[in-house]
């Protein structure tokens, strides 16, 4: 029985544990973005700019923003690392699993990375462009991550080298 309304079918109560699990994803991607972007902590200025950035990506895409965030970051985020070992006198990344919550954080942070490489600055516009790119798989944070996959099967081999 679903913990909500005991009236409810098992269809509709997966539905409810499917919508409590992304509004966690939510929870934990804003919570990590603002930790990211609050400069020199200032907050409000943090909350502000993720308001911005709401009302901006519902401007573009015209849907609600909390799917337009959560989907781009999900769509970024990363299942594997590339750890670096010396392995023969030479530097290589060793592909390994991420637990879920480094997952999100690696995603997060790649945006912010990304942006401030490469515009200096971080605005409303830089970061709703790269979240609607990563929609439809286009833009750096995307390419990012397919290079990780690229990389991480091709070292895949190197798995037995690499000791906790």
């Amino acid at each position: 029985m679903c913990k909500f309304n005991l009236f409810l079918d098992s269809k509709e109560c997966k539905y409810i544990r499917r919508f409590e699990y992304h509004s966690y994803l939510w929870y934990r991607y804003h919570k990590l973005f603002f930790g990211a972007i609050i400069f020199r902590g200032r907050k409000l200025w943090a909350f502000n700019f993720f308001l911005k950035l709401k009302s901006e990506l519902k401007k573009r895409e015209l849907v609600d923003p909390f799917w337009i965030f959560l989907i781009g970051l999900m769509k970024i985020t990363p299942e594997v690392l590339l750890i670096p070992r010396k392995i023969g006198g030479k530097i290589q990344g060793v592909p390994l699993p991420i637990s879920e919550r480094k997952q999100y954080t690696f995603a997060v942070k790649w945006v912010v990375k990304l942006i401030r490489d490469k515009y200096k600055i971080i605005t409303v516009n830089n970061i709703a462009e790269t979240i609607v790119q990563a929609i439809y798989d286009k833009g750096d944070s995307y390419e990012n991550k397919m290079a990780m996959y690229v990389t991480s099967n091709m070292n895949r081999h190197l798995i037995r080298f690499f000791k906790r």
